[in-house]
């Protein structure tokens, strides 16, 4: 199905955006392995949000956000069916929606309070939203896409991480 399409091509293009991110931070193989899969299923949860939220047109009501959230709790308790699912994986799909200034969802962590992974994915997760074709948006180019995370949305991420993404994203 459609979502489904897009769901896993976002996902895939958030793990290669987090792995070149990793890679300038200077992680490790070994870390690099387990970003890769967490980013990659930082979404999983989706799979269990009704399909036509999840591609409507136009803003989300409230109760289709209440909905829209729940990919979080639903992505978590599919990854703790799997014992061998590592705890920095699961951080990532349950922590991707925090900020970094405390103002996320759903725990209002912030700064180092969030796992440095979910971290990442929070950058990369965001960046792809903004820069791919949606039922709901037109494409930005990725310098007005990384200009708008740095001055006007700058409180949702690691301000470190988002000057090595700039970085990585300039050399695109």
């Amino acid at each position: 199905s459609g979502h489904d399409f897009y769901t896993y091509n976002h996902c895939l293009d958030v793990s290669i955006y987090s792995l070149g991110l990793g890679e300038v931070l200077g992680l490790k193989k070994v870390e690099l392995e387990e970003l890769g899969l967490a980013s990659m299923f930082h979404d999983i949860g989706k799979r269990q949000v009704p399909i036509e939220i999840l591609c409507k047109k136009g803003s989300l009501d409230e109760a289709e956000w209440a909905s829209m959230q729940k990919h979080i709790d639903y992505g978590l308790a599919i990854l703790n069916d799997y014992p061998n699912v590592s705890d920095a994986v699961k951080a990532v799909c349950f922590e991707h929606h925090e900020s970094f200034a405390g103002n996320g969802y759903p725990q209002k962590l912030s700064g180092q309070e969030i796992h440095p992974f979910s971290r990442i994915v929070a950058i990369t997760d965001t960046y792809d939203s903004m820069t791919t074709q949606r039922s709901y948006n037109v494409p930005m180019k990725p310098i007005d896409a990384v200009k708008m995370m740095t001055e006007k949305m700058a409180g949702r991420f690691d301000p470190e991480m988002l000057k090595a993404f700039a970085a990585v994203v300039a050399k695109l």
